[in-house]
């Protein structure tokens, strides 16, 4: 069914900033066209849009709550469709709610709309399923069943990467690993048989072409190890997206080019094949944000060839790159604010805005640059990943601000999630900091005694055994 007319409008009505109306017109097209991903994502970008701006409420939760058994009976009763619209009945208040937008993943696919149902799956992927590591592990076998279905052999493998790479030892992950890998070596050496290729191709046919294959195959871990070998799998790669007989494929085969030129370090390559992922799928702010982060390499790249002239003392070089360093924090920190709306739960987005705050409050010793990073690490210092490193950088912003107690605080229960035998530079780093922190809150006795539990496991961490002596200088005094 063509619901082109309800998404245009809906499209101006977001632009007028009118949310309600445009989500009624982006439900509408989803209620009569189940598969459409384009309207799909629309409206998940037009609820996240202005949950943003108007924030969410007591109520909110609370009818929510209540919708979730009701959706629960409908899957149970295989009603997938109405399972589907009841899904985006809690979506519409709680755009970020991974447990409803995984049944409506699971809806699509059983009623048979596969697009929608892998959009889906990639979304509750993308937001690490809001924590729950068991969801997101079901979303990744999921994803990647999909993707099989669909002849996306790579990205399926990718995704079959990806759970081993959770669970170790996981059988499924490695037959299919094994199973696709093997599908993908038949493909490639049938199209370059095919084509007449010889070179790169050729070699696929040798007698460890399993493992070449693979390796080739997976960009992470891949062995290109001449300018033959990469020009190869472009070209592969362009005559697929040329050959492509399913449009939906292509955003994912202009970003599998674009990762292979930001890997060789052609920027504008790269860039020019994201721009191509991201007109073939406007929706999708992945390939905005792979933009985003080609542009950040860039910067980083510039201010690393900058650095030996610093180090030289050259005045013009410390010049430009104190301008530089200006230009990557402030473009860091516009792109992860934009990539926080889009992924609000996201504890790796939530973290490195943090850390992009943090930088700018140290270089510039701003307070209230301190406070937001303080609310992105007090978030992040619930997941396991990032705990330590929260609760490290919560310790400092709260010391920056000389509110030491609630610095000490931090510190030491970042120090008791250490298990008792580990006792490694993470740990080590904690308790220099929690020291410092100790020495200008004026208890120098309990600092000297961190000081020393350090000294006791390593004598050379930075400068301790400067510290002890000053400080034991300072008691006998």
């Amino acid at each position: 069914m063509d619901v082109t007319k309800y998404m245009e409008k809906a499209a101006e009505a977001t632009n007028r900033r009118n949310y309600d109306y445009a989500i009624e017109l982006y439900l509408s097209a989803c209620k009569m066209d189940p598969n459409n991903v384009i309207a799909r994502r629309s409206l998940r970008a037009v609820e996240n849009r202005m949950a943003q701006e108007k924030g969410s409420s007591l109520w909110g939760k609370t009818k929510t709550a209540t919708m979730a058994p009701q959706l629960n009976t409908l899957f149970m009763m295989k009603k997938w469709d109405s399972a589907m619209e009841k899904a985006e009945e809690i979506l519409k208040i709680d755009p970020t709610n991974c447990g409803a937008m995984m049944t409506l993943a699971k809806s699509a696919k059983s009623a048979g709309y596969n697009a929608c149902a892998t959009a889906m799956f990639e979304d509750v992927k993308t937001m690490n399923a809001g924590g729950n590591n068991k969801m997101l592990i079901e979303a990744a076998r999921e994803l990647a069943h999909l993707y099989e279905l669909d002849n996306r052999v790579q990205d399926a493998l990718d995704v079959w990467g990806y759970v081993a790479k959770q669970i170790p030892g996981d059988r499924e992950a490695s037959q299919k690993w094994r199973d696709l890998s093997a599908k993908s070596v038949t493909n490639i050496i049938e199209t370059a048989s095919k084509d007449g290729k010889r070179g790169s191709m050729a070699r696929l046919t040798q007698t460890d072409e399993q493992k070449k294959t693979s390796a080739k195959l997976d960009l992470e871990k891949g062995d290109i190890k001449s300018e033959a070998d990469l020009e190869a799998i472009v070209q592969h790669t362009n005559d697929e997206i040329a050959s492509c007989p399913d449009e939906r494929q292509l955003p994912k085969m202009y970003e599998k080019l674009g990762n292979i030129f930001k890997q060789f370090g052609r920027y504008d390559e790269s860039k020019a094949a994201y721009e191509n992922a991201r007109i073939k799928d406007p929706n999708n702010p992945a390939y905005l944000f792979k933009l985003h982060d080609l542009e950040i390499s860039k910067m980083q790249s510039e201010l690393k060839g900058l650095e030996p002239a610093v180090r030289a003392g050259e005045a013009a070089a410390r010049e430009q790159y104190v301008k530089s360093r200006d230009a990557f924090l402030e473009y860091r920190l516009n792109s992860y604010l934009e990539r926080e709306k889009q992924y609000p739960t996201d504890s790796k987005i939530r973290f490195d805005l943090g850390s992009v705050y943090f930088d700018l409050a140290e270089k510039r010793k701003d307070k209230a640059l301190y406070d937001e990073a303080l609310k992105r690490f007090q978030s992040t210092f619930k997941d396991p990943k990032f705990r330590v490193e929260s609760g490290l950088k919560l310790g400092i912003c709260f010391d920056a601000k000389g509110q030491y107690e609630l610095a000490l605080k931090r510190y030491d229960e970042t120090i008791a999630g250490f298990p008792a035998e580990i006792k490694d530079d993470k740990w080590k780093n904690v308790n220099y900091f929690k020291c410092l922190t100790l020495i200008k809150a004026n208890k120098a006795d309990e600092a000297l005694k961190v000081l020393y539990e350090i000294y006791e496991v390593d004598v050379s961490f930075k400068d301790v055994g400067k510290k002890i002596e000053e400080l034991e200088a300072n008691k006998g005094s």
